[in-house]
């Protein structure tokens, strides 16, 4: 009968496969160490509002965000936030993971290092790291995120130089901006950025902010003008009505003699029917009482004549005699 023979795995082999997995585990703790950025580290530039911007004024705090920073959990040092010159902005020569030297390919406003500077440097710590107490720019986070505010020396300032001495810096002429490169002499080519920035001209931003408030002070002065117009024509119309009204006046009176009469009619025009009649009867009254008292004044006169010449009085020129007083005999008459 033919046994089957099983080989049993030598020590050797046993000590191998322990070695590997032990490399394994350190491997995976390694990675879990550190959390890389998915992308490539960019910085922005905020004024006081918030908005992005490009220029900055000298003296101005602006706000410094970045992303897609390397962020490493304990992790010694972290990253120094400053304002610059780089010999290579548009490279990476500048740069200390490419050989870039400060004070040589790269210069920046000097600050101390404690928490209450003037703000031209800021240091952004790794979570975690010893020296994050003495961060004076906040931390890193996981994500790769952070945000500091920065102070912006001015246009001209002295920076150092290798070997110490000061070295003129006129971001006028040459290219300025912000800065970021690994703290305590840790290169880390991830972390390293320029944000290239300018300054604003203080002649031209006057001359900008004078023009907006004249614009602005005409833009009202032209509402202001556009709210009156309505009242100003409501106006003419009310005067043109005005000077209408009394054509239209004349017409009404022409209309109607009897209510508005027109000058020179005659004056009973302008009395009322009732006032009319009233005087009418009183006009009659008057004339029947002189023709009353006439009456009676020539027959007193007629009495007073017969009485002194015993004969009648011959009628009046344009007088009717009585037939009391008449005779049958005509003038001239002979008997």
């Amino acid at each position: 009968m033919l046994r089957t023979v099983t080989r049993r795995p030598s020590a050797t082999r046993h000590a191998l496969t322990r070695t590997g997995v032990a490399l394994l585990l350190a491997s995976v703790g390694l990675v879990g160490l550190s959390t890389t950025a998915s992308a490539e580290a960019q910085v922005t530039v905020a004024d006081e509002s918030g908005a992005a911007v490009s220029t900055v004024a000298a003296g101005g705090v602006v706000t410094v965000s970045g992303t897609g920073f390397q962020s490493v959990q304990g992790g010694a040092g972290g990253i120094y936030v400053v304002f610059g010159w780089v010999d290579d902005p548009e490279g990476v020569s500048w740069r200390p993971s490419e050989g870039g030297a400060t004070g040589a390919d790269y210069l920046y406003a000097p600050d101390t290092e404690d928490a209450q500077n003037a703000g031209f440097q800021r240091f952004v710590a790794f979570p975690g790291a010893g020296t994050a107490v003495a961060a004076n720019g906040g931390e890193i986070a996981a994500d790769g995120t952070w945000t500091t505010p920065l102070t912006v020396p001015s246009a001209q300032f002295e920076a150092v130089d290798r070997a110490g001495a000061a070295v003129p810096v006129d971001c006028t002429q040459v290219q300025c901006g912000i800065i970021t490169f690994g703290a305590h002499g840790i290169k880390n080519a991830t972390n390293e950025t320029f944000t290239p920035v300018t300054f604003g001209d203080p002649a031209a931003d006057a001359a900008a902010a004078e023009a907006a408030a004249a614009e602005a002070a005409a833009a009202e002065e032209a509402a202001a003008a556009e709210q009156a117009a309505p009242s100003d024509e409501a106006t003419t119309e009310d005067a043109s009505t005005e000077a209408t009204d009394p054509s239209e006046a004349g017409t009404e009176a022409t209309d109607a003699p009897t209510d508005s009469p027109t000058p020179g009619t005659d004056d009973d025009a302008l009395l009322s029917p009732g006032l009319r009649l009233a005087l009418s009867i009183a006009g009659g009254v008057a004339a029947l009482t002189v023709l009353v008292v006439l009456g009676i004044r020539k027959i007193r006169a007629r009495e007073a004549q017969g009485s002194t010449t015993g004969a009648p009085a011959a009628p009046q020129t344009g007088e009717v005699p009585d037939d009391d007083t008449s005779s049958d005999e005509g003038p001239g008459t002979g008997r």
